[in-house]
């Protein structure tokens, strides 16, 4: 498989028509990954879209046949970080802001498996990244 072939999947693809309807005129898709998904008191497996603009996710689990969703802008989102104290689950942390107060929403693996883990590993690197750079020509503006 050529890495040509593997980033055409992952920017294209039956997935990313999940998130067609929200992505704005001149939006472009990066990545997107199937993860599992903790926020509040609830888990739920998934995928997470990385576009230009926002982050996307979509409910894909059995367990929540009516689903649920979210998109945040890269600008409402406060830090993307990897706890050490989460090191073990190779989770990512997103935090953004719900009513004023700090909301964490943790992204894992799907399954415990070595490729499992590398897919949400690249999926924080895409997203720490695209976050990173979008707050320097935020404040570099």
């Amino acid at each position: 498989m050529s890495d040509s072939h593997l980033i055409g999947r992952l920017t294209g693809g039956p997935f990313w028509q999940l998130v067609k309807p929200v992505m704005g005129e001149g939006e472009e898709s990066v990545h997107f990954a199937q993860l599992r998904c903790a926020q509040g008191t609830e888990e739920m497996s998934g995928a997470l879209f990385l576009t230009s603009h926002q982050l996307i996710w979509r409910t894909i689990d059995p367990r929540k046949p009516e689903g649920s969703s979210f998109e945040v802008a890269l600008s409402d989102v406060i830090g993307v970080e990897e706890p050490t104290r989460m090191a073990a689950f190779h989770a990512f942390r997103i935090v953004t802001e719900h009513e004023g107060l700090p909301l964490d929403t943790y992204f894992f693996p799907q399954h415990r498996t070595d490729v499992d883990k590398l897919l949400c590993h690249e999926m924080f690197d895409a997203v720490r990244g695209a976050w990173t750079q979008h707050r320097s020509i935020r404040f570099s503006a």
